[in-house]
Formats: structure tokens, sequence, C-alpha cells
């Protein structure tokens, strides 16, 4: 059992003296990132392993009657956009290999459109190309006992969380994430008695835009747990240890967090479908805060209930030095529907927020990433919504998510309520969303989908990256797909925006016309 407050980290900096040079996060990021990628290709040829390739060229483009989400004088124009995309899948006895790759172009990026964007010049990033990566990797070195494993991302999330989205018009509200891990995992299993594990990782992470920094993390993690199913009850310690450099940008000096903890972990097994579990452990923390206490002892005990195999409760609360944490993850499955719940009170990291969702599409994992896209949906706006900078913050985040398949329709539904407040200055900021998307087969070549989308955005404490500019936004679409053959695919969509906000600016309305075509290989 793993603690439930692992899951964000606490950190206090230390302020280093400001050096004169700097990486640029635009060339540098992309450069590291294909290198690491690059070496773990390289690998390949020794994996005896069974492949999958699968590859698809979407073009298209799409109008817009107010491309700069102007509150008057709207600018109508017509973009362009090309996407080729890729995936492959590796298994082998001993190692495995997962990419998911897309690039998007569009037209808009090179032109010389010019939009009043209400933003910083430090605010303001157009791109002609919108990455979208997700790659992992492991591979057993020695069998039954060391691990090699890495992974790297690139995808795009908006530059200012309380402005408009950044991909599809000219705000140039627009940053991309690239970051790469590398790391080694030794296990061993002990008097067959405990399984030991230890862990070694390191990452970087690139923005595009330089306001938020580049940083990187080196983590080391330590489990030693009774083996399951040798009793009812269960026993175990852990430890972690992280340090995060962050580089100096024009709004900050170089700075490192620091962060480490130990606990010990018991587990009672009732019946064979309900637990008792708990821990108690003491968190040494360092970091940059306007709270008194940032560390301490932390404690949680919890439920586990699985009455059958379509249920799966877990509850739990507990304390750390920011207060209770109350947690709830719960998960239903049913031959056609599906409901996942969770609410959580931590602390976690911009950085974390910002790289988020990029683990691998699962066709067998209905609720994760990709989860209520759309054929002819753009890339972009991935990751979670949080402030600039890289303050920690207490994030208390609430999700629910739902589907239903039936033979030839299906509905979606999610939302989410983010509660954040920055700990070195106490600014709130609150990011609300929720959407239902339906899709209905017509024919065995045509469908047709609809789209409702709602979200809201509050911001407090007049810091950088609060703004004070809440809002509203809805969106509704209607979609249609026509195959034609058995490796072409046809989208024409249209979709309504209206946003209401405080800022002046930020009050539009824009109607959107899209076509793609996508041919798979």
């Amino acid at each position: 059992m793993k603690s439930p407050q692992k899951a964000g980290l606490a950190v206090r900096g230390r302020v280093q003296p400001t050096v004169t040079y700097r990486t640029d996060g635009r060339h540098c990021g992309p450069t590291l990132a294909l290198t690491a990628l690059a070496g773990l290709l390289a690998t390949l040829p020794a994996l005896s392993a069974e492949w999958e390739t699968n590859a698809g060229m979407s073009v298209g483009g799409y109008y817009s009657d107010n491309i700069c989400l102007a509150p008057n004088d709207k600018e109508g124009k017509a973009v362009a956009t090309a996407r080729p995309d890729v995936s492959v899948t590796g298994r082998g006895a001993r190692g495995n290999l997962n990419l998911q790759a897309a690039v998007e172009y569009n037209s808009l990026g090179d032109s010389d459109l010019e939009c009043e964007t209400g933003q910083a010049s430090n605010l303001s990033n157009r791109k002609s190309f919108i990455p979208s990566v997700r790659f992992n990797s492991d591979y057993e070195l020695v069998e039954n006992w060391l691990q090699l494993d890495a992974a790297a991302s690139a995808r795009e999330n908006a530059l200012n969380p309380f402005g408009p989205p950044g991909t599809g018009n000219g705000r140039d509200n627009t940053n991309i994430v690239y970051d790469y891990t590398v790391g080694a995992l030794l296990q061993r299993r002990l008097a067959q008695a405990a399984n030991l594990r230890l862990r070694y990782a390191y990452n970087e992470q690139f923005n595009d835009a330089d306001i938020y920094g580049n940083s990187d993390e080196d983590r080391v993690e330590f489990d030693l747990d009774s083996l399951p199913g040798t009793g009812r009850l269960s026993a175990g310690l852990g430890g972690q240890y992280s340090k995060i450099n962050y580089e100096a940008t024009d709004f900050q000096p170089a700075f490192d967090n620091e962060l480490s903890n130990a606990e010990f972990r018991l587990g009672f097994q009732v019946l064979d479908s309900l637990q008792l579990n708990g821990l108690a452990g003491e968190e040494w923390n360092e970091f940059t805060s306007q709270r008194e206490d940032i560390d301490g002892s932390y404690w949680d005990v919890g439920v586990r209930w699985t009455p059958n195999s379509r249920v799966e409760v877990n509850v739990g609360t507990g304390e750390r030095f920011f207060g209770s944490t109350p947690r709830a993850d719960i998960r239903y499955r049913h031959k056609r529907s599906e409901l996942s719940g969770s609410y959580v009170r931590t602390l976690t990291l911009p950085r974390t927020l910002r790289g988020a969702d990029a683990s691998l599409v699962d066709p067998n994992d209905p609720f994760g990433p990709g989860f209520g896209e759309l054929p002819g949906d753009l890339l972009g706006n991935e990751g979670l919504p949080t402030f600039i900078g890289n303050s920690p913050v207490l994030d208390e985040r609430f999700e629910l998510r739902y589907r239903f398949e039936a033979r030839r329709s299906s509905v979606t539904f999610s939302a989410s309520d983010s509660q954040q407040q920055r700990v070195d200055d106490g600014a709130e900021g609150t990011f609300r969303d929720a959407g239902v998307t339906f899709t209905r087969k017509l024919s065995s070549t045509l469908s047709a989908n609809v789209r409702l989308r709602w979200d809201e955005r509050e911001g407090e404490g007049g810091n950088f990256g609060g703004f004070g500019q809440n809002s509203e936004s809805w969106l509704a679409g209607l979609g249609l797909t026509r195959r034609l053959g058995n490796d072409t695919t046809l989208t024409l969509a249209y979709q309504f925006l209206t946003r209401d906000s405080d800022f002046a600016l930020n009050n539009y309305d824009e109607n959107r016309i899209t076509f793609n075509v996508r041919h798979a290989f």
C-alpha cells in the first residue's frame, strides 16, 4: 500500500545566486528530449519482441469568423492544417516499448495576423507546429533483479490559464512542455518474506515559453513490504527523497526544492472484499511559504472495499502539516457503462500539473488521455491548468467521469473542480469544467456527434498568474464523420464558442467550421 499523500510534493526553496547564462527552453527542450529518445531507441535491436505499428496522415483546416477572439471588429480567417501520426508497440520477454506521436502544422503560426492579446509580450507565443508525444519503455537488464526504464513526452498547454486556450486562434496563449525521465529499479524478494524495491529516477522538464523556466529532478524511492497473500496482516516501510532544481528566469532567480519522507504502513484483510489500511510517517521539506509549519508528522487511515469485480471503493482520511487530507476513489464497471469518481486534497507542483496526462492512450482505460476527444479536434490543451510560476500549490480536486456504450451509440460525461492555493503568497485559483459528448452511428459508413462543454476560471490575489480574470465559457458542437473505404475518413464539424469574463477583451463569440481527411497507412 502506497501513501495516498505522496502523489503531491511538498518543497521549500533555497535561493541560489542568479547566473548570467540561461538555457533557452525553445531550443534546448526539444533537442535534449529527442537526444534521450534516440538513445532509448538505439536499444531496440536488443529486444526480441513482437512489433505493432500504425501510422496515418490528416489534412484539412478550419474557418473561424473571429480568429482573434475579439469582443468587437471580428476578423474571419481560414487556416490549413496537416498532421502525421504514428504509434509503435513492442513487447518482448525482457522489455517493452510504446510510442504514440503526432505533430500538427497550422498555417496560422506563419501568418502575419496581428491580434490584441491583452497580455505582455512574454505571455504571447504563437506556434506553427504543435506536438503530442507519449513514450515509455522498460528493459530487464538482470533477470528478477534490475530493470531500466525511460519515458518522454511533449504536449501543449496554455501559458495563461485564465485566458483563452492557446491553439486554433490568434491569441498566442501557447506553451509546449517537453520532458523525459530515465530510471533504474532494483527489486528483490528477501527470504520468501518480503519484497525490496529501490528506484532512482532523473527527469528534466523544458518549457517552450521562457516565463516558466526549466527544471530537473533527482528522485530516490525505497519500499520494503511483506509478500502479498501470505496472511491477513501486511506491513511495510517506505521512504522518498527528491531534489528539484529550477533555472533562473526574468521573473525568478534560480532555486532548488528538497523533500523527503519516511513512513510505516499497515494493512489488515478483514474479508476477501474488505481491507483496513493505515500509515504514519514523518516528512522533512524545504520551500518558501507563508505558513509557519511546512513539514512534520502525518498519518492516514482508510478502507478498501471490492464486493465484486465491478466495484472498487477506496476511502480514507488523514492529517498533514497543511490540515486534513480526506480522499476517495470509486470505480464501477458494467457491460456497457463505467463510472469513475475521485476526491483528494494534497500538495503538488505546477510542473506536475502542467505535465499531467503524459501517459499513453490506452484503449482498455476509457478514462485515460484522449477521453472525450472527437475526430477533427486540434492537438493541444493538454495537462491541467494551474498558476504561472513554480510555487507549490495546495490542490483540492474532485473528478467525475462516466461512459456508456451501446451497439450504435455512446455517451461520455466528465466534470472536475480544482481549488488551488499557492503556498508562497496565498493566491487562490479555481478551475472547473464539465462536458458531455454523444455519438451515434447512422449507417455502416456515417456517424454523428454532439458536444457540449462548460468551464469556469476564478483567480484571487492579484499576483502574477492570477490576473483576476474570472471567466465562464460555453462550447457547443456538431460533427459528421464518413468512412471512405477501409483506411480513409472524412470529418466535417461546426462549433460555437462564447466566453464571459471580468476582463473586457475576453468577452467574445466564435463560430467555426472544421474539415478534415485522415488516411491510415
